[in-house]
């Protein structure tokens, strides 16, 4: 008599389109949580960063934890704010107990093309708790003017 025994389909298959599809995913998104192959450590290192406007400026306010004034450059032309920098990593913990780390170190780059023009030479900067600050005024035939309707 044949004995009937339960379908089992392979993982392989499965394990492999994940594998792909992280890759590409990989490729694609340049985030900071973003993993490497081996899922042990991160690869690249790009700063949070929130910008909004009001009338008469832009502000960027970027995270930077761990950096200080004379790691982080700032420059402004064409209507471009870049924003760069370099974490670096004083040393690798080795003690017993440690079992990973996921704090990114290294060069950063921040480019943010500004929708309109802007006044380059009162661009002003401040630090503060990590968290860089960018003011940027618009020039004045680029602030936002109410239109009353008659």
């Amino acid at each position: 008599m044949k004995q009937l025994t339960r379908y089992q389909p392979s993982t392989a298959p499965v394990s492999n389109l994940r594998r792909e599809m992280d890759r590409i995913f990989n490729e694609l998104i340049p985030f900071s949580w973003r993993l490497d192959e081996t899922e042990t450590d991160m690869t690249a290192w790009t700063p949070t960063t929130d910008m909004f406007e009001t009338d008469g400026e832009y502000i960027v306010e970027v995270e930077l934890p761990g950096l200080s004034k004379k790691d982080i450059q700032i420059n402004c032309q064409d209507n471009v704010l870049s924003i760069e920098g370099a974490r670096k990593q004083d040393h690798k913990e080795e003690r017993p107990g440690y079992l990973r780390s996921e704090r990114s170190f290294g060069a950063f780059k921040r480019s943010i093309i500004l929708p309109a023009t802007i006044i380059e030479d009162k661009v002003k900067a401040s630090f503060k708790e990590g968290v860089l600050r960018v003011t940027v005024p618009k020039a004045e035939k680029s602030k936002r003017k109410t239109v009353p309707i008659e």
